[in-house]
Formats: structure tokens, sequence, C-alpha cells
């Protein structure tokens, strides 16, 4: 009985984190590929005639997504998303000068891309003004993005989401 609970054991210990770091990697994967779609402009919705461009591409051999804000064509912020072995990160470089750093998280609805805070660079504390929170939730045929995100400071959490509209491929 004893061999056997040392087994049982054993395997439970092999074989459960590698499973969650499979089911880690394959969302992660599926994350990135449902960003993928996004590559070309976005206008907000409800303001085809804004200043602002939002704009996704692809960098470094297709291993990097660069999303960046254009305000009247000029760079406003961008954030960075890449695979970390089993998971997928999203880094935001904010005008406000820090740079958080979140971590894909599960969707237990399977329809919504969320990245949740780990940390960030140049960033005393989490009262100073920071992105806490990123989600993307793409429509069928991917005409339509819902891009949600949350700031969060010392009065408290700033929650907004914008839909977006391709402009170009």
């Amino acid at each position: 009985m004893r061999y056997f609970c040392v087994i049982l054991t054993f395997l439970l210990a092999t074989i459960l984190p590698a499973t969650s770091a499979t089911a880690d990697k394959a969302a992660s994967e599926d994350a990135y590929a449902s960003l993928s779609l996004l590559i070309g402009d976005w206008k907000r919705e409800d303001a085809p005639d804004s200043k602002l461009t939002i704009r996704f591409q692809l960098t470094a051999s297709g291993t990097t997504i660069m999303e960046t804000w254009l305000y009247e064509g000029e760079p406003h912020s961008l954030t960075v998303y890449h695979r970390d072995h089993d998971t997928l990160l999203a880094t935001h470089y904010c005008p406000q000068g820090n740079q958080p750093r979140m971590k894909l998280v599960a969707d237990h609805n399977g329809d919504t891309i969320k990245f949740e805070f780990m940390d960030a660079t140049n960033l005393l504390n989490q009262d100073q003004s920071h992105q806490h929170a990123l989600s993307f939730k793409v429509t069928e045929g991917g005409a339509l993005v819902v891009r949600g995100e949350t700031y969060l400071s010392s009065a408290g959490s700033d929650v907004s989401e914008m839909k977006l509209v391709r402009v170009t491929p």
C-alpha cells in the first residue's frame, strides 16, 4: 500500500503540471492567433472621423504583435504582445511613463482574450495610475472588436470599453 501511495503521488506531481502547462500553451497560442487577425488599422465605431487610429502589426518575424495608437498620425501609446514560454504577455508603454505587464488569464466563456496585471516598470506603487487589465472580444468574421481596459489609481478603477471597426486590412 505504501508503495502504491508513493507511485500515485509521483504520477500526480508529474502529470498534473504538464497538463496545466499544455492547457496554458494552447490558450496562449489561440489568443495570439486571434490577436493576429486584428492586423490592420481600426477606428472607433462611434467616431469614424476621429483623428485616433489603432494599428495592429506583426514584427520580429511574426513572433510579436504591436498595437500602436496614432493620433493625427503620430504615435501616442504602444502595447506589445508576445509569448513567454507557455503564456502570452502584453506590455503597455503608456504616455504616463509606466510600463505595466499583463498576463493572459483563462476565460471560462472562451470568447474573450483577457490580460491582468502582473507587474510594471517605472511604477512606484499601484496607487499611481496604470493600466491594470485589458481585454478583446472579436466578433464573428473579425469585423468588429470590443476592446476593454481598466486603469487603477488611488482614486479607484476606471473601466472603459470601445467598439472598433476595421478601416484597412
